[in-house]
């Protein structure tokens, strides 16, 4: 291979702030760590100000602190290295930075453009946290410019002091005035990087999906974006949106009580280093739980005049329904959260009727049979880690938006890797297959993966250049329509499905002896 690299006076751009360096490497061109807004704690963002000489953008920017921290050992992050291929980065409290790739900076090229939300609720996670992230693959394979960024989350980014002063009104939603701001700065730059602000996608996902649901219901972030793409992100809390206004408002509550503070000396939470704040977190999430509340998405957008609320509770605003859309999921989102996994390789048929057993109880054979008919020929292991909760409110959400004007297309994942014995569609699976990097997942160097690798990666390619993802390879995908719930089934053989696994859906949650999505896991913790 013919490599190159070089920094210099050929890889600078003018942006509205001042000029940033980046790195040319092979045939791309890329940014990192570009600040696009800067703020004080718990106050809005603001568009940065000019800076003299060059910036140096060569190298990823610090990301948001996390509250907890992740594990060394057992059914964690880095345990799961070969599905994921983690990486971490230095934290901090001035994390407002953006990343490009682009083929060449040329303005006036008009390049679509992708923008990673990246996942982790609204809590943890970065535009770095994973290597799949890396958007060196979109870019050279669409002819795209892809951008990336970071922005506040857990304490910073999402708690509600509004109870403290008017000055804290729209505190909750200040992660998303973040990527607001961010948006922003992509329609005031991504044309001098070769890009097209009025072509943008929005792609993320599980709480990077959360992030896009709340940004079609901003009326602040009109006009900032055209095509959305949600990946298995549009999974509702229990108790929904007002459960989760008093969770948050209890947090903050009892973390400002913690602090020694109260509302005359509310100002005064700008003193704390972050470690502190963290500790008063954790304490009062304790006491809280302890006393019975469940904090569930307990940090995470409040309604209010910025942010109009959750369309499945309160409907779509008009806007919403102009938006190009793909939606999808993966089959058993969360498997991986389980305290321990039976590989399937080594579990016997009575084991597998045990577990089911655990489940259903005496209705256990139906539920098989009624599996088995929605699934020919998959092992019935998957029902015992089937997901029903992200797949239900994904198809709430098709249903829905499906009747509005722009087109709607529907996935899911079914693919099984041979890792470990056998491993089912698993909660990020879809990341290194939509971003064609599936070299930095160990597990996912099969044939197989990389064959389905290459459709999805070009179908978010077709969808994000001309707003639909059919073409080159890419197996026919029909767009959802109301009364035929198309779905895109993407395995080794990919195939659509119509309205084929709602019966199943609804004899399960009727069925089961668990509530959620996440009890059984919880139950065993």
């Amino acid at each position: 291979m013919n490599r190159r690299f070089y920094c210099d006076e050929r890889t600078e751009v003018m942006t509205a702030a001042g000029k940033v360096r980046g790195c040319f490497l092979n045939d791309l061109y890329y940014f990192r760590g570009i600040p696009y807004a800067e703020a004080e704690r718990y106050e809005a963002p603001k568009a940065v100000e000019h800076w003299d000489g060059v910036l140096e953008a060569v190298t990823y920017g610090p990301v948001a602190p996390t509250v907890q921290k992740p594990a060394v050992r057992g059914r964690n992050a880095l345990s799961q290295q070969p599905l994921f291929g983690y990486r971490f980065w230095p934290e901090d409290e001035k994390c407002q930075y953006i990343n490009v790739w682009t083929k060449k900076p040329e303005p006036g090229r008009k390049r679509p453009v992708m923008v990673w939300v990246h996942g982790g609720g609204y809590g943890t996670g970065s535009s770095v946290e994973q290597m799949s992230y890396d958007g060196a693959n979109l870019c050279r394979d669409g002819d795209l410019v892809v951008v990336s960024f970071n922005h506040r989350l857990n304490i910073l980014g999402y708690l509600d002091l509004s109870e403290f002063g008017d000055k804290y009104w729209n505190s909750a939603n200040l992660g998303m005035m973040d990527i607001v701001e961010a948006l922003k700065w992509v329609q005031k730059n991504i044309e001098k990087f070769g890009g097209d602000p009025k072509n943008v996608t929005l792609f993320g996902q599980s709480g990077g999906g959360h992030k896009i649901r709340t940004l079609l219901q901003m009326p602040a972030a009109d006009g900032l974006y055209n095509k959305v793409i949600f990946q298995s992100g549009l999974m509702n809390s229990a108790g929904g949106e007002e459960a989760s206004r008093k969770a948050n408002r209890a947090l903050a509550a009892a973390i400002v009580k913690n602090l020694g503070l109260t509302k005359d000396t509310i100002e005064d939470i700008k003193k704390f280093t972050f470690d502190e704040l963290r500790a008063a977190y954790l304490k009062s999430a304790d006491e809280l739980t302890s006393g019975g509340q469940r904090l569930g998405m307990g940090l995470a957008p409040v309604r209010n005049e910025y942010y109009v609320g959750n369309p499945y509770e309160v409907g779509f605003r008009e806007h919403a329904g102009t938006i190009p859309t793909i939606a999808g999921s993966v089959l058993c989102e969360t498997v991986l959260y389980a305290p321990t996994f039976t590989p399937y390789n080594s579990a016997s048929e009575e084991k597998r009727l045990e577990m089911l057993d655990e489940i259903f109880g005496d209705n256990r054979d139906e539920m098989i049979e009624l599996f088995k008919k929605t699934y020919p020929g998959r092992d019935i292991m998957d029902l015992y880690n089937l997901d029903i909760s992200t797949r239900k409110g994904t198809i709430g959400f098709a249903d829905n938006k499906s009747k509005f004007e722009a087109p709607v297309w529907n996935y899911l994942i079914t693919y099984q890797l041979n890792y470990f014995g056998g491993t089912p569609a698993y909660h990020g699976l879809c990341l290194p297959l939509v971003f064609g990097n599936t070299e930095y997942v160990d597990a996912l160097n099969e044939p197989d993966a990389v064959c389905l690798s290459q459709k999805m990666h070009q179908a978010w390619i077709n969808f994000a250049t001309k707003g639909d993802p059919n073409g080159g390879d890419v197996p026919c995908w029909e767009a959802y329509k109301p009364g035929k719930g198309g779905t895109m089934l993407f395995d080794r053989q990919c195939e659509m499905r119509y309205d084929y696994d709602r019966e199943l859906i609804t004899k399960y949650e009727e069925k089961s002896r668990f509530s959620d999505l996440f009890s059984r896991t919880l139950k065993k913790d």
